[in-house]
């Protein structure tokens, strides 16, 4: 029962954001694509209801993201952790919308769907459960191609869990 209602929130939350993506026009107005681009980040992940896992873990992780012509920046990522006695591994898939604030600061706006491979404290065997996630968050360009990236991830499944991660992000191409 659990799997179909985490299923059933992830289809509403992928209906809701490719709905966005058609109202808000994510590409460029010219028609160019925004490029690819690769991001490493560290932070903090902060899980709630979630079994013999209640410490504050910190996280590093990368995502790859690929510019769409209709639906924005399509990122594929993962973070890990492995403190407190506890292994968290997070695979997501989000669609990304970016909103131009002035020259150089991007506020950006996801969600998506995750797939979490964890171990509690005092267990022997990992677990695999599915999750979603919602967050914003801000770009300030650093050059041409680098960006410094701040967000903030509410997921839920299993449990609820906050993430606040700071990063890099590498722009592979200009604009196609």
């Amino acid at each position: 029962m659990k799997l179909g209602q985490s299923l059933s929130k992830l289809a509403f939350v992928f209906l809701a954001v490719t709905g966005l993506g058609q109202s808000l026009a994510f590409a460029q107005s010219d028609g160019t694509l925004p490029s690819d681009e690769i991001s490493l980040f560290v932070g903090s992940h902060l899980p709630s209801q979630i079994e013999n896992v209640t410490e504050v873990l910190p996280v590093f992780g990368a995502r790859y993201g690929i510019g769409t012509r209709r639906f924005g920046i399509a990122e594929i990522g993962a973070s890990n952790t492995h403190a407190h006695g506890v292994d968290f591994t997070n695979f997501d898939f989000s669609l990304r919308g970016n909103v131009p604030w002035d020259d150089g600061l991007v506020g950006i706006f996801y969600a998506g769907g995750d797939i979490n491979y964890y171990r509690p404290d005092n267990a022997i065997k990992r677990k695999i459960e599915p999750g979603w996630h919602v967050g914003t968050g801000a770009m300030l360009m650093a050059s041409n191609n680098l960006w410094f990236r701040g967000d903030i991830k509410f997921m839920g499944g299993p449990g609820v869990s906050l993430f606040v991660d700071f990063g890099l992000v590498f722009q592979l191409s200009e604009s196609r």
